[in-house]
């Protein structure tokens, strides 16, 4: 193994270690699946909703979670979620899991409603979580307006709180191992230690308020 991919390899170990409740929120996810054939994991990441899936494929953005994704499950792709590279209508499951706070919803939710043609699963952290950082996390009711509209019969939908076991500078080692939500910096200006700290000793018990879908996208 080169040093490259030894530094490749230690990285997403390490962000394995970290992300508890983003893998505890595909455990959930993965439960919820009710059909079976080639399936799409959008925002991929090391694949902690690809688990047990027998036929599926990966998009992300990063580099590195890609190439340990393709270690471990074979195809993956370097896409943005919000241009999904398939055919109309390929998936007979399209997942994802923790990733679309990131997206515009308005472009990469109908991304995933066109590719699929079975069920959609998606796990989202909705207003709620970390609220005291003021992360613009979307409402749960423009999410489930934004997949209604899309013409998608909701199956099941439900919140779920998922604690972040951290607190202190952990929970801040939690944000940088993770790629969360935090930068600690307003206008382009870093914040002091002394203001971090701060902000995060007023964090009792920090969580994600996550919102979890399954949808049928009829073929």
């Amino acid at each position: 193994m080169s040093v490259l991919s030894l530094r490749f390899s230690r990285a997403f170990e390490t962000y394995e270690e970290w992300a508890l409740p983003q893998r505890k929120s595909a455990d959930l996810l993965l439960s919820m699946k009710r059909v079976e054939g080639l399936s799409l994991d959008v925002g991929c990441g090391t694949g902690f909703a690809s688990r047990g899936l027998k036929k599926v494929v990966g998009v992300d953005i990063s580099k590195g979670m890609a190439k340990i994704y393709k270690d471990r499950f074979g195809k993956v792709l370097l896409a943005n979620a919000e241009a999904l590279p398939f055919q109309d209508k390929q998936f007979h499951l399209v997942i994802s899991n923790f990733s679309l706070h990131w997206t515009n919803l308005k472009k990469s939710i109908p991304e995933m409603v066109r590719v699929c043609r079975g069920q959609m699963l998606i796990a989202l952290p909705v207003e709620g979580s970390l609220k005291e950082l003021g992360f613009p996390f979307p409402s749960e009711s423009a999410v489930l307006n934004l997949v209604k509209s899309e013409g998608v019969k909701v199956l099941e939908s439900f919140m779920q709180k998922l604690e972040i076991p951290f607190k202190g500078w952990d929970l801040l080692r939690f944000f940088h191992y993770t790629g969360t939500s935090f930068n600690p910096s307003k206008e382009g200006v870093i914040m002091s230690r002394k203001k971090i700290e701060d902000m995060i000793s007023h964090i009792d018990t920090p969580l994600f308020s996550v919102l979890f879908l399954s949808c049928e996208v009829k073929a």
